[in-house]
């Protein structure tokens, strides 16, 4: 099974794609894109482990977050690993999007990654721990975005291996298009795997 959710907020295109672990009914992964002004919060999260118990998990996260999101990412962070404390605990990464400013402000805790594509490459890291365990503390990362950057999101589900001339036409399809691609692609069967895009309209 698999799920799609997507948010157009003026000039900016928000996508994602869930694809759950091969036999399993539910997801451990999820996404959360959501607006307060000009502030863009989205979220992708990933429970340990796959199946109902995971599930769950990730939707508690997902409500904390919806709930209680900041634009300060780590003092959300912070609160999300007190709210999954007593749980398997999870992956998450963290961005607040300034509209505009075209500033993104991120988080990131465990296997989850942040990468631009497009007219340029760069990353922005995630810290080691579980969410809801024992976590460093992350460091809040800045970046100012361009009007061709394609922003990917996506849990360790999928390859972290895959290159752009795997898939040249990433930088023109729909935000909706690239991360389906992305998951049925590069998507491990064993895993939940779960891709977030967003771009800037041209």
């Amino acid at each position: 099974m698999s799920s799609r959710n997507r948010l157009n907020i003026g000039n900016i295109s928000v996508a994602s794609f869930v694809r759950n672990c091969v036999g399993e009914r539910v997801s451990g992964d999820t996404v959360i894109m959501t607006q307060q002004e000009e502030h863009l919060f989205l979220a992708i999260v990933d429970a340990l482990g796959h199946g109902p118990q995971a599930n769950s998990v990730a939707q508690q996260a997902a409500q904390f977050l919806k709930d209680h999101w900041k634009a300060d990412v780590l003092q959300t962070m912070l609160g999300l690993h007190t709210a999954l404390s007593g749980t398997i605990g999870a992956a998450a990464g963290l961005c607040v999007v300034d509209t505009l400013k075209r500033e993104v402000h991120y988080a990131g805790v465990g296997n989850t990654v942040f990468r631009i594509v497009g007219s340029r490459e760069a990353r922005l890291i995630s810290v080691d721990g579980i969410v809801g365990i024992h976590m460093h503390e992350p460091n809040v990362q800045n970046l100012k975005l361009n009007v061709s950057d394609v922003v990917l999101l996506y849990t360790d589900g999928v390859s972290d291996r895959f290159t752009v001339e795997q898939y040249p036409q990433i930088i023109y399809h729909s935000p909706a298009a690239v991360a389906h691609r992305v998951v049925e692609r590069f998507g491990k069967t064993h895993d939940d795997a779960t891709c977030m895009v967003m771009r800037f309209d041209r």
